[in-house]
């Protein structure tokens, strides 16, 4: 984004998907700005993405 630094929201960007040994896989790109989110942040979210596209979350 031209002079975006102060954009705060975060941003995700899809690519198309696939099939490879027999999963379906979804490339996911995530662009936050470090203002409002760091990598513990960021990790937490994927992995709880994650667990509920597996079935495996608890509620």
């Amino acid at each position: 984004m031209q002079n975006g630094y102060d954009f705060l929201l975060p941003i995700f960007t899809m690519g198309k998907f696939y099939e490879s040994d027999g999963k379906t896989l979804l490339p996911l790109a995530v662009q936050v700005h470090h203002a409002v989110c760091d990598g513990f942040h960021l990790c937490s979210f994927v992995n709880s993405l994650q667990a509920r596209l597996d079935g495996t979350a608890s509620l």
